[in-house]
């Protein structure tokens, strides 16, 4: 009875096993299911997939943007604000520099959401950076703010 009992014991033993559990996906791979689930109205796995994203390679941009995006769309401007200077830091894309623009001009920081809308514009002519230049023209013109503008400057950040 005892060795039986013994062999059953020493046949569980064997069968342990540790597993261990390593996410297969690249940051891009994590990015791309965000974008997905995004599209289908899942935001909070799309967040925790952009997040996921940016814990496997902290210089995916795009992951900063659209989880910046994310923020935006929630009216969290200040965070949004964050992801999406975090993402400047990496690449100087013209759609970043238009939503970035259009988070500073809801914010009130309309001089320097012009700045960042007019070099969205130097790199790409399209109508939805037009309409955010539009709209933080406006702002400046009814809240009557001055913007200083100096010769020379250079590139901003």
């Amino acid at each position: 009875m005892i060795l039986v009992l013994f062999t059953f014991l020493l046949l569980l033993s064997s069968c342990a096993r540790i597993i261990m559990y390593t996410d297969p996906l690249t940051s891009e791979e994590h990015v791309n299911l965000g974008y997905i689930y995004e599209k289908q109205g899942k935001i909070e796995l799309a967040r925790e997939e952009y997040k996921k994203a940016i814990r496997k390679d902290r210089k995916n941009w795009i992951a900063y943007y659209n989880l910046g995006n994310i923020y935006a769309r929630e009216e969290k401007w200040e965070r949004a604000e964050e992801l999406y200077l975090r993402a400047l830091e990496i690449k100087r894309d013209p759609d970043l520099l238009n939503n970035l623009a259009y988070v500073l001009n809801k914010k009130g920081d309309h001089c320097l959401a012009l700045k960042l809308i007019e070099e969205a514009l130097a790199k790409a002519q399209k109508p939805e950076y037009k309409q955010t230049e539009e709209d933080i023209r406006s702002a400046i013109e009814r809240e009557k703010v001055k913007c200083l503008s100096f010769e020379g400057e250079g590139e901003f950040w």
